[in-house]
């Protein structure tokens, strides 16, 4: 009765997975590591955008637009820098650089009529109380004429790459240059103290 009782037991049941012989370059399924599998990759969604992406455009931010950044805000080594999307990049970077003793004028003329940019101009402005100041200000231009692919593609990255200047102080949105003229430079640089502004327009 024993030897018939253990013949009947029924075992835990088990999973066995069957590996090759040649077992070089094999990897494990998804499934049997406990992963979900991402179809059409062998990243991760996020390892492939890169260190520095944009998670809702999937723009990435180059280096070197904070390293001039920081120069431009730390050492004043410019007066302002222009930066661009490259698409096929899918990364913001450097487009121009203006020196220290370029205008607003050298400035202005450096934005393109039919196509959107992102820039900071580094403002010079005196106080009713006589004092020297300066503030910097970011500015997302958008002109009426761009094509409505670059519109969204820059709206869509533009928080994500302002975050990675610290030290903006005024922010303009504009789509004509009227609406980034020096008349609305001086408007909230002296009226702000040490405070943040964003000005938009319709």
């Amino acid at each position: 009765m024993a030897d018939r009782h253990q013949r009947h037991q029924r075992k835990p049941s088990q999973t066995v997975f069957s590996f090759p012989e040649n077992l070089a370059g094999f990897e494990p399924p998804p499934s049997v590591l406990g992963e979900t599998p991402n179809p059409g990759s062998s990243k991760p969604a996020d390892a492939a955008a890169g260190p520095h992406a944009n998670a809702a455009s999937g723009m990435a931010v180059s280096d070197d637009c904070k390293l001039k950044f920081l120069e431009l805000k730390a050492k004043r080594t410019y007066r302002y820098v222009v930066f661009m999307i490259e698409e096929k990049q899918k990364q913001v970077i450097v487009e121009r650089l203006g020196g220290p003793t370029e205008s607003y004028e050298d400035f202005a003329a450096n934005l393109p009529a039919n196509e959107c940019r992102y820039a900071v101009y580094d403002f010079d402005f005196v106080t009713e109380e006589n004092c020297q100041k300066s503030k910097i200000f970011f500015i997302a231009w958008s002109p009426d004429t761009a094509r409505v692919r670059s519109k969204m593609l820059y709206a869509s990255s533009k928080d994500r790459f302002k975050r990675e200047l610290d030290g903006i102080q005024v922010e303009l949105q504009a789509t004509d240059p009227t609406e980034m003229g020096l008349d609305v430079f001086r408007g909230p640089a002296c009226a702000l103290g040490s405070s943040h502004i964003t000005l938009r327009w319709p």
